[in-house]
């Protein structure tokens, strides 16, 4: 049986939470350097950021900047240990991620939903109010014809 984009994201999202509810069980208490704290913050495609983004303990790198205000993106801790969490508009919906083919599954899923949105924006857009090129009738309570455009 093929699950739907949401069930998908759901089931690996799921594991991901009882991934770090695992870890955060098996760490050390009174540990303070297992806090998410963005460092740095630079938009993914911008020119402009430093060559080692992705590379130091904070370091957010977002993708896409959401209509609320806030972005989407993935944080870079490196203590404890190597690890990416998506953040969602301030909230983590994935992480602690270790290895490249968690971080892969992540993304792969991310561009799906995104992909998915877009067409349905699109074909919003593209079919507003009801297609291109037709016709309308408006008729009376009667069931004449009043007007045709």
């Amino acid at each position: 049986m093929k699950r739907s984009a949401p069930q998908r994201l759901f089931a690996l999202l799921l594991g991901c939470v009882l991934s770090l509810f695992l870890a955060a069980c098996s760490a050390q208490s009174g540990r303070d350097d297992t806090r998410l704290t963005i460092k740095r913050s630079y938009y993914t495609a911008d020119e402009n950021k430093p060559a080692d983004m992705g590379t130091r303990d904070g370091d957010y790198s977002y993708f896409k900047k959401l209509e609320s205000g806030g972005t989407a993106g993935f944080l870079y801790k490196t203590t404890p240990r190597e690890e990416v969490y998506v953040l969602w508009d301030g909230q983590v919906i994935a992480g602690p991620l270790t290895t490249p083919q968690q971080i892969e599954e992540v993304v792969a899923e991310l561009s799906s939903q995104m992909r998915e949105e877009h067409e349905t924006r699109t074909s919003i857009m593209n079919n507003w109010p009801t297609g291109n090129n037709q016709r309308y009738r408006v008729y009376d309570a009667d069931g004449k014809l009043i007007r045709e455009e």
